[in-house]
């Protein structure tokens, strides 16, 4: 599991005023904030012990004793988390060697991160629903429609027909057709994409499950949908290209991929034997 200090960074972005007053103080004072009560919390940030509890319910913890506990363990452990992506800036004297690695190093460490968020119930969630859809929609445009795509693709290997389609207003139209048990994918790194929530609202009326492939931290899709798949919020810099967020939803589509061909072995494991021998012609 990923320590306390990081969790509270991931979740910063999306807190209300008074619990970011709160979890701005653990980030800046952690070794003082173990040895203080909840109320001298309270006192010192000027929010109340609600916020404090809040805060903590918030990120998965049952009160605000354990989330203290969690963090007194991080703060005098032996063995830190060190989770936090490198940064570089980048300027036009920054050398290639200095690029490729900053390049690398990031991607990897954003994927390494994942490992700690990914839950579990949810992913097993998502594929018990997926598996049983008798239809599936998937959403996402721009960086996201590609990892919507190659969602499309695997599934269609493991033999479950999905429609993917780059418009995103016929997106919003096939996700006005789905009924009760069908499902949703809606991919969004920001969980704010218009269409993407558009179509979400749309499934969630008529009763279908909607599963998420979204940002840690909390935001308009993930309140949505029946099951969230977490990627790491890492983007910053180099948000434009949507690097780590579409590196970080590829691995959540292999892993519900993986999880099916799991769970499916028997009756899909021949399927992926004949579609390959199908199109092996094509590439020789």
């Amino acid at each position: 599991m990923s320590g306390c200090l990081y969790i509270l960074k991931q979740f910063l972005p999306s807190l209300a005023h008074s619990e970011r007053k709160v979890a701005e103080f653990l980030l800046a004072n952690p070794m003082q904030a173990v040895g203080l009560g909840v109320q001298e919390i309270a006192l010192i940030t000027q929010s109340s012990s609600s916020a404090c509890i809040r805060l903590a319910n918030h990120l998965g913890y049952s009160g605000y004793s354990t989330l203290k506990m969690a963090l007194a363990q991080e703060v005098f452990s032996t063995d830190r988390i060190t989770e936090d992506l490198p940064t570089l800036h980048i300027s036009p004297q920054t050398t290639t060697d200095a690029i490729v690695h900053w390049v690398i190093t990031t991607t990897s460490d954003s994927i390494k991160a994942l490992e700690h968020r990914v839950d579990g119930k949810a992913l097993e969630g998502a594929v018990e629903a997926i598996i049983h859809a008798p239809h599936l929609v998937i959403a996402g445009v721009g960086a996201s429609g590609i990892v919507a795509s190659d969602l499309q693709q695997k599934l269609a290997r493991l033999g479950l027909s999905a429609l993917y389609t780059a418009d995103s207003d016929m997106q919003i139209v096939e996700a006005c057709a789905l009924s009760k048990n069908d499902v949703l994918v809606a991919i969004s790194y920001s969980g704010e994409t218009n269409s993407v929530l558009k179509a979400s609202k749309e499934a969630k009326k008529n009763g279908a499950v909607v599963v998420a492939i979204t940002r840690f931290g909390g935001n308009s899709l993930s309140r949505i949908s029946d099951w969230t798949l977490q990627v790491v919020n890492s983007e910053s810099l180099f948000r434009e290209g949507a690097t780590l967020s579409r590196f970080g939803q590829l691995l959540v589509v292999d892993l519900i991929y993986t999880v099916i061909l799991a769970r499916c072995h028997d009756t899909v494991s021949e399927l992926l034997k004949r579609s390959w021998e199908a199109v092996s012609h094509v590439s020789g």
